[in-house]
């Protein structure tokens, strides 16, 4: 885990969220860098004005939250959000005004089945291992179910670079569907627009085929998770 440069009181940070952990954008991006909008759970610490916190509505209650904010997480890291705020962002900075003009996925869709699985559990497991890889995310992971016998925190899971982008594409490709990108009835077509959406990601392109042997491995596990998504295996041994 990271140990900060900065410390301020606790009791000066204006933690308003019912959990010890929130979600948190980076303000400062540019549609020129290998991804514009790049959000992650958060532990209670100071944030500046340029990491703006997410944090419940007035009158939400704290199992509201923590049902919705992997959701949210996963929705504003999905490669088709991100593909959208490029072409609203017109400097340095994900503003507030931008961001409450992007299309969210609406809770209700969420409840869309996947054979065993509803798209919300989909995502709430993939952003459960994907976030808790360090000690002070204990709190996200106790929230989260993931705990032993005595209700204690089980240990963070490894960070292995393979199986994370197996997962971050495997939400690609669950918001591609819930998004309406890719159409069973016009497959080929959706299939090429999903191409088109990544190229739009050079930078990001470039750094997998130099690390994958030539492989835009996002892109190629986003289309076979595609396909295991909507033959109803979420939990298909794609990329392994």
């Amino acid at each position: 885990l990271p140990t900060p440069r900065y410390w301020v009181k606790s009791n000066d940070t204006g933690w308003d969220a019912p959990t010890d952990w929130c979600v948190a954008m980076k303000d400062v991006t540019s549609v020129t860098n290998a991804r514009t909008t790049i959000t992650a759970i958060i532990p209670r610490y100071g944030a500046g004005h340029t990491l703006p916190v997410l944090f419940p509505g007035k009158g939400d209650d704290r199992v509201s939250y923590i049902r919705s904010a992997p959701l949210l997480l996963a929705n504003l890291n999905c490669v088709v959000l991100d593909y959208l705020a490029r072409q609203k962002v017109h400097g340095n900075h994900l503003a507030w005004y931008l961001v409450e003009q992007l299309p969210f996925i609406l809770p209700a869709d969420y409840d869309r089945a996947f054979g065993p699985k509803t798209a919300a559990e989909i995502v709430r497991e993939a952003v459960l291992e994907l976030t808790y890889t360090a000690h002070d995310l204990a709190p996200f992971a106790r929230d989260m179910g993931h705990v032993d016998a005595n209700g204690e925190a089980l240990p963070p899971f490894e960070w292995d670079e393979a199986r994370r982008l197996n997962l971050r594409a495997k939400l690609d490709a669950l918001y591609f569907i819930l998004y309406g990108v890719f159409d069973p009835a016009n497959a080929a077509q959706s299939r090429d627009n999903i191409r088109y959406i990544y190229s739009t990601f050079p930078i990001v392109a470039q750094q997998e085929r130099e690390k994958w042997g030539g492989s835009y491995k996002s892109e190629e596990l986003c289309l076979a998770w595609i396909n295991a998504l909507m033959a109803g295996q979420p939990d298909a041994g794609i990329g392994s």
